[in-house]
């Protein structure tokens, strides 16, 4: 049989199977749910529909060509635009993603084992490096004073997911926001999800490129402050960079005609994040109808080795050494396993102690008999909520997604099937495996604005329920020396809505505020300000002038302060009697303070203010100050908080060789 004649007898089979004209039969042929096995499409068509044509985003292989000459290392797959979107608007209209942190990930006090939790997060180490991950004290997206050592930020989505800036244009073309900070209507007295939930969300990109993007543009993230090193880009009209960048898009590498988009990308854009129909505060909701069976989200993972997101405080390491130095001591000579001196990092915690697990734990995907987690990265699937796939209740929610291996997609991109490996093989990769992707597919229409609901499995659904049934007394309680009372307790953000006069220190000593909440102050100080004409110097004391700037509220440039005075907020350059000669009235109700601004951690030694030194700054703005919650203090750190990951045990996704906790 000639290559011909088998093609034509394949498309008659089709003909005659499908009772369908072949005319209608699409590129992308759609799974008919009453089909017959025989009618199902060959192996080489895609069995899903195509993106849906009012797509904006989607997610495709990138060419080799742009993977080259990414800044952060071989990104396999591209965030391109199917539409305008003019400067300034916004990337998604709908919302914009969560941020996780990692606390005390790494410490940097030499006198308690300084490598102590940098020694068990090689992986995310490697994260960090690829730009996965970033410093939240250089980031910009809050997180800075979540506990007292190193704080990463993990934003998944848009900033994870798109590559970074390229060397042929120079430049990103947008920039994310600070996002908000709530407790989702679940605060720690009312409800058993406190604390189990990431309190920064909608982190919501915008556009940054003069003219916009144009259908086809590849999305280029800001990973290296290129935004916040060139503020003016955010608030002008420019139309030239000092640095010789070019300020229009390259279309070379990082253009696809919109047909090859459709015909080879997956949409990201069929969910945003919204309001929970089910009671659990934040959640993802279908953008449009979505048909049974069609592709609702991509789903890329990367790995991660379970143990990495087990941690303590940075004063926890210090009881640690010492315990095990005198353990070490009174077992000293002994032996482990034979294999040679026993090492202090073999050793137990204090009988009083656990580990930690970090917050991230609870959005990642894990196998009972596995080791190896994965973390979801894909545009708002972190806001995906559980519901079983059965209920008891005729009326109850139920599942209407699944999870299953995206083979479309990685088999464009992917050379190693790292499925394949075992745990111990993917630790050893010198990247992060970027190529895994699975897909949240459709188990019936889902209706627009329609809540996204995924089967956790029954080993999550277990734990939840005893955690739940053990509410409130698995939940309200603060260890380490922030103790509180719960009636005291007043999250940072509650505090910025009520409080619109600011109390000095000395007020303080009567009425103090809730003893989880500080004040910090929106303020840029630099080395060269001591010589400024405005700042007056008298021995280790400076004083000058609030001043506001591009880029000012930036969250890397909000530092701790105390508030020393205030006064009425007059006219800078008036008297109330010489407004009152103008016909002017003075404002009401508006105040101006006196701070002394602090350092806080991370900062670069040129942004520091010389020890020893007082820095009084007057004429702060109230909208320049921000109440911030101690270290340790917020609801994810809370002792009894939820914490275990989304089980995909009966879901079928984990590869054998995964499974290297399974008992013989």
């Amino acid at each position: 049989m000639t290559p011909k004649t088998a093609i034509v007898r394949i498309c008659l089979f089709w003909f005659l199977c499908c009772s369908a004209p072949l005319s209608s039969v699409p590129v992308v042929a759609a799974v008919d749910s009453g089909s017959d096995e025989a009618c199902d499409a060959p192996d080489d068509v895609n069995e899903y529909p195509p993106p849906p044509k009012s797509c904006r985003l989607l997610l495709s292989p990138r060419p080799s060509s742009s993977q080259d000459i990414d800044d952060d290392g071989d990104r396999k797959y591209g965030i391109y635009s199917a539409v305008t979107i003019p400067k300034n608007h916004p990337l998604t209209p709908l919302g914009g993603d969560l941020v996780l942190h990692l606390i005390d990930v790494s410490t940097t006090s030499d006198e308690h084992k300084t490598s102590a939790n940098a020694e068990n997060t090689v992986q995310l180490q490697k994260w960090k490096k690829y730009g996965y991950i970033q410093e939240a004290a250089t980031s910009g997206h809050g997180g800075n004073y979540e506990g007292l050592g190193d704080i990463w930020t993990v934003l998944p989505g848009i900033s994870m997911l798109g590559a970074s800036r390229q060397q042929k244009q120079g430049r990103p073309n947008i920039w994310a926001s600070i996002p908000e900070n709530d407790e989702a209507s679940h605060p720690r007295h009312q409800s058993a999800l406190a604390g189990s939930f990431a309190l920064h969300y909608n982190l919501t990109h915008q556009v940054t490129i003069p003219g916009g993007l144009e259908g086809g543009d590849e999305v280029l993230v800001d990973r290296s402050g290129w935004h916040r090193k060139r503020a003016l880009m955010l608030n002008s009209d420019d139309t030239a960079v000092n640095d010789g960048s070019s300020n229009n898009n390259s279309k070379d590498d990082t253009t696809m005609s919109i047909d090859h988009l459709f015909s080879h990308g997956t949409c990201l854009d069929n969910i945003y994040p919204g309001k929970s129909s089910n009671g659990h505060g934040r959640g993802a909701l279908a953008s449009r109808l979505i048909p049974s069976g069609s592709i609702v989200a991509p789903v890329p993972v990367l790995p991660l080795p379970r143990d990495e997101l087990k941690f303590l405080r940075l004063k926890e390491w210090k009881k640690v050494t010492s315990f095990r130095k005198r353990l070490l001591k009174e077992t000293a000579g002994g032996k482990s396993d034979g294999d040679g001196d026993v090492t202090e990092d073999e050793l137990p915690l204090p009988p009083d102690m656990d580990w930690r697990q970090q917050l991230m734990l609870n959005y990642c995907y894990g196998h009972a008999q596995s080791s190896v987690l994965l973390f979801p990265y894909g545009v708002f699937v972190n806001y995906i909520n559980h519901a079983p796939s059965t209920s008891e209740s005729s009326d109850g929610p139920v599942a209407n997604v699944k999870l299953q291996w995206s083979e479309r997609l990685m088999n464009t991109t992917t050379k190693l099937d790292v499925r394949s490996l075992t745990p111990s093989q993917l630790w050893e990769q010198s990247t992060p495996p970027e190529g895994l992707i699975l897909e949240l597919v459709a188990l019936k229409d889902i209706k627009p604005d329609e809540e996204i609901l995924l089967d956790y499995g029954s080993i999550w659904s277990e734990a939840w329920k005893e955690h739940s049934d053990q509410y409130p007394e698995s939940i309200l309680k603060l260890a380490d020396d922030h103790t509180l009372v719960e009636k005291e307790y007043s999250p940072a953000y509650i505090m910025d809505d009520v409080v619109t006069n600011l109390r000095t220190v000395e007020e303080q000593t009567q009425f103090p505020y809730p003893e989880n909440v500080f004040t910090a102050c929106f303020y840029r100080y630099d080395t060269e300000a001591t010589t400024k004409s405005d700042t007056v110097n008298k021995g280790k004391t400076e004083a000058t002038p609030w001043k506001m700037s591009l880029g000012l509220f930036d969250m890397t440039n909000l530092r701790p302060c105390k508030v020393i005075s205030r006064e009425p907020a007059n006219d800078r350059f008036a008297t109330p009697q010489q407004l009152k000669q103008q016909g002017q009235q003075p404002p009401q109700g508006k105040m101006l303070y006196t701070a002394i601004i602090q350092n806080r951690p991370g900062l670069p030694a040129n942004e520091r203010i010389p020890k020893g030194t007082k820095h009084i700054v007057s004429g702060i703005p109230r909208g320049a100050f921000r109440f911030v919650d101690r270290p340790y203090a917020s609801d994810i750190h809370l002792d009894g908080a939820f914490r275990h990951n989304i089980g995909v045990d009966e879901a079928g996704i984990y590869p054998e060789v995964w499974l290297d906790l399974k008992s013989e």
